[in-house]
């Protein structure tokens, strides 16, 4: 026993601000990614010609999909690298358990993952304000924060919530691996191979079930539902594989 016993809600807080100020390296490598995206959205735009009579028209499309793609990879990469003996080691400098370890990652991920679903959209705003005077007037806008704020609003929002997703799954994907090093190839195995073995027997249903419950769903409130629930299911099932298993290894 000691006079002070140190509260988890404290132990918390300090580690959360400790990886916000350890962890910078992942919001440069966000910049990158969404730069990576703003330049492939942008040079891989389709384009035609239309001919009427005497009038041609040119045009091109250009799509804002490259940054929020490449967002989702960083947010589940990132999920996994936190899981990682590197980041587990940090919190050895603390007076902490598995429990404190894992509710600090989980407030960094949700952070870093609000972060990074604004900056997407915006990302592909930056798509269309450079095909603005890249192309000749004639230039029709989708939703924005300007001609649609509610439109873009709710976008960002999806952004959001698809970053933490992406992030929960990847988290929950390395606190496996971080139990045991096979789960790695049983994983890829799982994600890849099997559905192209099972292509001609319908093996790519499941998937495309999962991808059609969160992509088909048009109400904003039950999607934020499903999201909340299945984040929810991987941050316990990560907590539970390890919780046994010490801060540092």
């Amino acid at each position: 026993m000691y006079l002070t016993e140190p509260r988890l809600t404290n132990i918390v807080k300090k580690q959360f601000l400790h990886k916000l100020n350890a962890y910078t390296g992942v919001f440069n490598s966000l910049i990158v990614m969404q730069l990576i995206g703003i330049f492939f959205g942008y040079g891989a735009g389709s384009g035609g010609s239309s001919n009427g009579g005497t009038l041609t028209i040119d045009y091109r499309l250009s799509t804002g999909d490259g940054p929020v793609i490449l967002t989702l990879l960083w947010a589940f990469s990132m999920g996994i690298l936190v899981t990682t003996l590197a980041y587990r080691n940090d919190a050895f400098s603390f007076i902490s358990n598995r429990l404190s370890h894992n509710i600090s990652s989980i407030l960094f991920l949700l952070f870093a993952s609000a972060i990074a679903g604004t900056l997407a959209p915006l990302a592909g705003s930056i798509i269309k304000f450079i095909s603005l005077f890249q192309s000749n007037p004639f230039f029709t806008e989708a939703s924005g924060l300007v001609s649609s704020p509610t439109d873009f609003s709710i976008g960002v929002m999806t952004s959001i919530l698809y970053t933490v997703l992406f992030a929960s799954l990847g988290y929950v994907v390395g606190s496996f691996v971080q139990r045991s090093k096979f789960v790695l190839p049983l994983l890829i195995a799982a994600i890849f191979v099997f559905p192209l073995l099972q292509l001609n027997m319908g093996g790519l249903d499941f998937i495309a079930k999962i991808v059609a419950f969160f992509g088909s769903e048009t109400s904003l409130l039950l999607f934020l539902m499903k999201i909340v629930v299945t984040v929810s299911i991987f941050f316990a099932i990560s907590i539970r594989v390890t919780t046994k298993t010490e801060v540092r290894k």
